[in-house]
């Protein structure tokens, strides 16, 4: 049975959203950019509120790393207009990154533009670059 706990490991604040990513098998940093981007939409309050219970009622993990088997969020280095977000989503996805954008721009004029626009520089700061690849 797979349980739900706080991961020691890939945590940001509290562990809550790397927990629920590896019981999900989905990447956190799409998790943390949706609780970012939903918090501001709520009104912070309502999402501050139950991540803060779900830190304290969610067991700690194991304290061995669980090395992780979902694909990794990055911002791309080449496909990358501003910060490459849009171009690591497409990578993840497999969804043209210029169909990315349109979504993105439309999701900006329907919210009023300041959830998106803050949701977007705040996963330019937690969502990693992509690794560089040597080839030897």
């Amino acid at each position: 049975m797979k349980r739900l706990y706080k991961d020691r490991w890939n945590k940001t604040i509290g562990g809550v959203l790397g927990g629920l990513g590896q019981y999900l098998k989905v990447d956190p940093t799409l998790l943390r950019l949706a609780y970012v981007y939903l918090t501001i939409l709520t009104g912070i309050l309502p999402l501050l509120v139950l991540y803060i219970v779900a830190w304290i009622i969610m067991p700690e993990g194991p304290k061995l790393f669980v090395e992780s088997k979902y694909p990794k969020l990055y911002r791309s280095r080449k496909n990358r207009k501003i910060a490459g977000i849009c171009g690591g989503l497409s990578a993840l996805t497999r969804i043209d990154a210029n169909v990315l954008r349109l979504v993105m721009v439309i999701a900006c004029v329907l919210t009023g533009f300041f959830p998106l626009i803050i949701a977007y520089f705040i996963g330019i700061l937690i969502i990693p670059n992509k690794p560089h690849t040597h080839n030897r």
